[in-house]
């Protein structure tokens, strides 16, 4: 009786898994997956939370961007550094943390995500910041 038990949990174990890495592969999310955060044309795509579904943020609702060492993310984070709000999308641990400040009414929310190229990223995300908001030329 036992054995059936472990063997069920097994193999419960990996449909999960598999059907989890089908739908991150067919849904055109492996990047999403990989970096936790996509750089668009429109905005920032970053996973929602348990990664259930995908969230667009405007290049106009960043207020700040700041490159932080691992360390410094896991002394600041307890201690509320980033307030409540935070979304912390680590898929890469002991790694250079890029904490993005987002404007909102009410509390102001705080993605944390690490990518692979941490430096290059925030350079490009800055650079389309400051793109956005730039005034239009459409009349």
């Amino acid at each position: 009786m036992f054995p059936l038990i472990i063997l069920g949990i097994i193999v419960v174990a990996v449909v999960t898994v598999a059907v989890f890495r089908y739908a991150t592969r067919s849904l055109d999310t492996k990047e999403l997956v990989t970096e936790g955060i996509r750089l668009l044309e429109g905005g920032l795509e970053i996973p929602r939370y348990f990664w259930l579904g995908k969230r667009l943020i405007s290049y106009r609702d960043v207020e700040t961007i700041e490159l932080m060492p691992w360390y410094k993310v896991a002394l600041q984070v307890p201690l509320l550094r980033y307030g409540i709000a935070v979304n912390s999308i680590s898929t890469r641990l002991f790694h250079d943390t890029v904490a993005i400040k987002l404007k909102g009414p009410g509390v102001s929310e705080t993605v944390l995500v690490t990518p692979e190229d941490a430096g290059s990223f925030m350079e490009q995300l800055k650079r389309r910041v400051q793109e956005s908001k730039l005034p239009s030329d459409n009349k």
